[in-house]
C-alpha cells in the first residue's frame, strides 16, 4: 500500500515537474522563437498548412530587427503585400527596405493571405505603440470596409493581444466585438469562446510559443496536404515555394466572365449617379465607412496607418465601357479620400500600371512589386516629414 502511494506521488511530481518545464521552455521561445531566414510568412509558416504563428512570434519578429533611431515599418493585409507571385529575392517589401534604407527603417512583413487591414501586423503594430517605438503600418486594401479583428482564420491574434494587454484599451471595437458575437449561429459564438480560453490560458502557459517553436526547429506533428509525405519536417527546413509568374500571354486566360464581375463590383455596389449622370460615392456608404473605421481602429493607431488601394489589372480594367471605367476611378478614389477623412493616410496604386505589372487580376509581379516600393517609400518620407517637420 505504502509502495502504491509512493508511485502516485512520484507520479504526479513527475507530471507536474514536466509541466513546469514545458511552461519554462515555452516562456524561454516566446522571448527567442522566430522563423529563420524570414522574409514573409510563406505557405509553410501560416494557416494554410496547419502553423498558426502566435501573438509573441510576429512581436518579436518586428522587436528583433528594430534599433533605436529607426522607425518600424510593418506590412499588413493580404496575399498582394504578402508578395504572391514574387519569387522571396524580388519581393516587393525587401525592394522597400532597400529604398528606405537601414539607417532610419526597417520593414518587416507581416501580412497573411486572406488578411485584413484590422488583423495581424496592424495589431502587432499597436502593441509598438504602447511601448514608444515608431511605427508605420502599410495595408492594402479594395473598395468597401475593412473586415474585423475577430471572425477570420486569423482572428485569435485580436484574442491573444487583447489577454496579454498588448493592445490599446478601445471600448469601440470590444462593443463591436461582443455585438458582432452575439449575432453569430451558437455553433461560431462557441468558437470565439474557445479562442478566448485558449488566449487566456496561453497568457501564462506558453504553449503556443513551445508548440510552434519545436514545429519550427524540430519536427512537426500535424499532417497537412500541403507538405503530406514530408509533413513531420521542421518548417525552417521548407524553403519558400514561390516561383516566378507565368509569360503574359498566360495569364489571363481562365474565368474571365467571373473576374470582369469582381472588377465590376469593385464600384457598382458603392456608386450612385446623381441627375447630370455623374458619379458620387453612395451617402448610405459613407456613413457605413466612417462608423466601422470609428469601431475597429483606434484614433491613436490612425497616424501610423497607410492604406493602399490595390487596382485590378488593366486588362481587366481595359474591358470596362468608358461608363464603367469612369465609375471605377472615380469610386476608387472616392474610397481613398473616405480613409483620409478618417485621418488615416491613403493612395490608389496601379492605376497607370501594365500587363506586365500583374500575375492575375490583382497580384504583382517582380515589376510591379518595384512600382509598388517606390510609391510607398514616397508615402512614407511624406508621412514621416509631416509628423516631423524640419525645424
Amino acid at each position: 500500500m505504502k509502495s502504491a502511494r509512493l508511485n502516485a506521488v512520484g507520479l504526479l511530481g513527475g507530471i507536474l515537474v514536466g509541466f513546469s518545464l514545458a511552461v519554462l521552455l515555452g516562456y524561454q521561445a516566446s522571448t527567442y522563437s522566430k522563423p529563420s531566414r524570414f522574409v514573409r510568412f510563406n505557405q509553410w509558416i501560416n494557416p494554410q498548412s496547419v502553423f498558426f504563428p502566435p501573438f509573441r512570434m510576429l512581436e518579436h519578429l518586428a522587436l528583433s530587427r528594430w534599433q533605436p533611431g529607426q522607425t518600424v515599418v510593418i506590412i499588413a493585409g493580404n496575399s498582394i503585400f504578402n508578395g504572391v507571385s514574387q519569387p522571396v529575392s524580388e519581393i516587393w517589401s525587401q525592394r522597400l527596405q532597400e529604398i528606405l534604407g537601414p539607417e532610419k527603417y526597417v520593414v518587416v512583413n507581416l501580412s497573411f493571405s486572406g488578411g485584413y487591414p484590422t488583423e495581424a501586423g496592424t495589431l502587432v503594430a499597436e502593441s509598438l505603440i504602447r511601448r514608444g517605438i515608431p511605427v508605420l503600418v502599410v495595408c492594402n486594401v479594395a473598395t468597401g470596409v475593412p473586415g474585423r479583428p475577430v471572425g477570420s482564420v486569423y482572428g485569435y491574434y485580436y484574442w491573444e493581444g487583447r489577454a496579454q494587454s498588448a493592445l490599446l484599451p478601445y471600448p469601440p471595437r470590444d462593443l463591436d466585438t461582443e455585438l458582432w458575437e452575439s449575432n453569430r449561429p451558437e455553433e461560431d459564438r462557441r468558437k470565439q469562446a474557445e479562442l478566448r480560453r485558449a488566449a487566456a490560458l496561453n497568457k501564462y502557459l506558453y504553449f503556443q510559443e513551445l508548440w510552434h517553436h519545436v514545429g519550427l526547429n524540430l519536427f512537426f506533428t500535424v499532417w497537412n496536404f500541403l507538405p503530406q509525405e514530408q509533413f513531420w519536417r521542421p518548417r525552417n527546413d521548407w524553403p519558400d515555394p514561390e516561383v516566378a509568374p507565368k509569360p503574359v500571354e498566360l495569364r489571363f486566360r481562365s474565368n474571365l466572365a467571373e473576374e470582369m464581375d469582381i472588377v465590376r463590383r469593385g464600384s457598382r455596389e458603392f456608386g450612385v449617379q446623381d441627375e447630370q449622370g455623374r458619379w458620387h460615392m453612395s451617402p448610405s456608404f459613407r456613413d457605413t465607412f466612417a462608423s466601422t473605421i470609428h469601431a475597429l481602429i483606434p484614433p491613436a493607431v490612425r497616424p501610423h496607418l497607410l492604406m493602399v488601394l490595390c487596382q485590378n489589372a488593366p486588362y481587366y480594367r481595359s474591358r470596362l465601357t468608358p461608363e464603367e471605367q469612369d465609375r471605377d476611378r472615380i469610386i476608387w478614389e472616392a474610397t481613398a479620400a473616405l480613409w483620409r477623412e478618417q485621418g488615416i493616410a491613403s493612395f490608389v496604386n496601379g492605376a497607370d500600371y501594365e500587363d506586365a505589372d500583374y500575375n492575375d487580376r490583382t497580384h504583382l509581379t517582380p515589376s510591379g512589386g518595384r512600382k509598388l516600393a517606390i510609391r510607398v517609400a514616397e508615402e512614407i518620407r511624406r508621412m514621416q516629414s509631416a509628423t516631423n517637420p524640419t525645424p
